[in-house]
């Protein structure tokens, strides 16, 4: 499960941790809308048994809308009424440049995510930036973490065939990792 995590885009859930924090301080980057680019190395430590796993990389498209901000808000705010988790951030910095913060989620099946979040916004086509994550709960490893490695650029207004709010396959890149 967490493997299957892994290989999700991380932009997008980058957008969803920010409408957590949107609720409280953090507004969208400044950032074109359209579709963009993401490059991510993922790398997972703590795996059971003692296996390592190589760091995998993942590169997919994503379609930005100012409509997307809104959206991942409103599915967060529907999963924490549903009671499905509950989330809170805090250290929240940012400026035209950066963003920071770190999040802490928990679900009902017991499961406990602390997801730290260092973003640089190079210019309006171009970020970086880290994510670091442990998770603690049922069916998780003891020191179980993630660490993800982000580069991400914009590639056009029009978005093409990738749905916003959705991840694709990059064009040649062979998909994510099975």
């Amino acid at each position: 499960m967490i493997a299957t995590l892994a290989r999700k885009a991380v932009l997008p859930l980058l957008i969803a941790l920010a409408g957590v924090a949107a609720a409280q301080v953090i507004t969208p980057p400044p950032m074109k809308m359209g579709l963009w680019q993401e490059d991510v190395t993922i790398q997972m430590s703590g795996m059971p048994n003692g296996m390592t796993m190589p760091p995998r990389s993942v590169t997919e498209q994503s379609c930005m809308t100012s409509d997307t901000w809104k959206d991942s808000l409103r599915s967060m705010q529907q999963s924490r009424r549903q009671g499905q988790m509950n989330c809170s951030t805090s250290s929240i910095q940012q400026d035209a440049h950066h963003v920071t913060f770190d999040a802490s989620c928990t679900t009902q099946q017991g499961m406990s995510t602390t997801i730290h979040v260092d973003m640089q916004f190079d210019n309006d086509e171009n970020m970086h930036g880290t994510t670091s994550a442990t998770m603690t709960g049922p069916n998780v490893p003891p020191g179980m973490a993630m660490h993800s490695t982000i580069k991400s650029k914009y590639l056009g207004a029009d978005c093409g065939t990738v749905k916003p709010g959705t991840t694709a396959p990059s064009a040649g890149s062979g998909g994510p990792p099975a």
